[in-house]
């Protein structure tokens, strides 16, 4: 009989166990997709309501690492434009920026720590979403950003570039970028 009740609690004990492992298992879910890897722009909205369109930049890479993050954009215009100016009479722009960045799951704030912006102490927000592992979109926050006290920057050009945000919220003008969608190259 004394060996009859430790024999009754551990068959009574295990499947409160077994319940209890299967019930973290499903708490935790399966994993998020990862934002780490190296990212190539597969098209961007600018705007909002009548004046919203679809286009695909000329190029446009991110880089995300464990910490930091890069990341360069071909702001020029598309091939048979006719911009002047350059060595080779067409006019190259373009944007690159560097930093630490800080993701949630769902919200992304990148640091610049190099940038056109003048780096150290600017950020950029952006709403995540991802489409299964290899389709990260995202969505700039205009109304998060943070610039420099005394920017000395010049205005930037090309979309969703150069400007402030809105003091009553999310800025979605006629040329501002409102959603990035990537695919992951890596």
């Amino acid at each position: 009989m004394k060996r009859s009740l430790p024999v009754l609690c551990l068959l009574l004990a295990l499947p409160l166990c077994a319940v209890s492992v299967k019930a973290q298992s499903t708490s935790a879910g399966k994993t998020a997709p990862s934002i780490k890897g190296v990212w190539s722009i597969v098209e961007m909205d600018i705007g909002a309501g009548d004046k919203k369109e679809t286009t695909m930049p000329k190029a446009f890479m991110m880089y995300i690492m464990d910490k930091h993050y890069s990341s360069i954009r071909d702001l020029s215009q598309r091939e048979g434009s006719t911009s002047s100016g350059g060595a080779y009479g067409t006019t190259r722009s373009f944007m690159a920026d560097a930093g630490t960045y800080e993701y949630d799951g769902s919200t992304l704030v990148v640091h610049h720590m190099v940038s056109m912006m003048g780096g150290g102490g600017t950020s950029m927000t952006f709403k995540v979403q991802m489409e299964g592992n290899d389709t990260l979109i995202l969505m700039p926050q205009y109304d998060k950003m943070v610039m420099p006290a005394k920017s000395a920057a010049p205005a930037a050009k090309g979309p969703g570039m150069g400007a402030a945000p809105a003091a009553k919220g999310p800025m979605t003008g006629s040329g501002m970028a409102v959603r990035y969608k990537f695919k992951r190259l890596e």
